[in-house]
């Protein structure tokens, strides 16, 4: 599947640097249909994009790569070649024969390791930025797939979408404006981690019921075949569990690999009563408002 071209959040200065809103995702529902033979899960899987975003700045420069990671998240996130970001700029300077470098900024905002994308999405916007400042006609999305399952739904840049296969095959989805309050202990959780605990495989996931149910104002339960396992082995995932399903918000489950959970709200003020009263309760943990974009 080819991506666009452009990325959808770009502002431009008179120093040529470009920055763009790498929005986190949710999982409404996960399932891992068994192991392949690459080593890699299949699954079946409804991804969402958010409002909640890190910001990229990216510079042209001469040659080489500089990275700099600050933000409300950013506390051991690596600025080296380690960053998926920097192996973004990497892949697609070396597969588009550029002699150029290129400065990167990141503002985090994401949790790292939260089932929320943020390094895979840091890494789409490097693509797409870079596709801009050095437009070679590459298509992006065979390069999003060599970094990561994940990195392709960003780089598709599309709202939502059915993601199967390892996350290759994706497919638009459609859905209703959604609120939502996220929560997350303060726990890293690898999806290396969250897919070796997992505890049974299961069939594909209802994506048309649930598409259908969100769209009446009926939020169906979110299945996530990698939340028995991760529940299992950080107690204080299943302490946010038990605190959002205490609250009235609907379709309560963790997202992707995890720590972070969701919960659905009515609207953008039902979300924030919430964020509120959880805050006040829960001091330690990353409390958020964020709706669908």
């Amino acid at each position: 599947m080819t991506a666009p071209d452009t990325p959808s959040d770009t502002t431009n200065s008179a120093s040529s640097a470009s920055t763009y809103a790498a929005r986190a995702k949710l999982n409404l529902g996960l399932a891992v249909l068994g192991k392949r033979d690459d080593g890699f899960h299949d699954i079946d899987s409804l991804m969402v994009r958010l409002n909640l975003a890190d910001t990229l700045t990216l510079t042209p420069t001469d040659a080489g790569i500089q990275l700099t990671v600050h933000g409300d998240t950013a506390a051991g996130v690596p600025s080296d070649a380690s960053n998926l970001a920097h192996k973004a700029a990497q892949l697609y300077l070396d597969a588009a024969d550029v002699a150029a470098g290129v400065a990167i900024d990141i503002h985090k905002k994401i949790p790292v390791a939260a089932g929320l994308g943020g390094g895979s999405a840091d890494a789409a916007a490097v693509l797409h930025g870079l596709a801009e400042l050095y437009p070679t006609g590459l298509d992006l999305f065979p390069l999003a797939m060599q970094l990561g399952s994940d990195v392709g739904f960003f780089v598709l840049d599309v709202p939502a979408a059915r993601a199967r296969g390892r996350g290759e095959m994706l497919e638009r989805v459609y859905l209703p404006n959604l609120h939502f309050v996220l929560v997350n202990p303060g726990v890293a959780v690898s999806a290396k981690e969250a897919y070796k605990a997992v505890e049974a495989y299961s069939d594909e996931l209802d994506v048309r019921g649930i598409t259908a149910g969100l769209t009446s104002g009926q939020v169906p339960d979110f299945p996530n075949d990698l939340e028995p396992g991760i529940v299992r082995t950080y107690p204080q995932i299943a302490e946010v569990l038990a605190a959002l399903a205490d609250t009235d918000l609907q379709g309560v489950r963790m997202t992707g690999s995890g720590s972070t959970c969701f919960g659905i709200a009515d609207d953008a003020a039902h979300a924030q009563k919430i964020v509120d009263a959880l805050v006040e309760a829960y001091a330690d943990w990353w409390v958020q408002a964020a709706r669908s974009e």
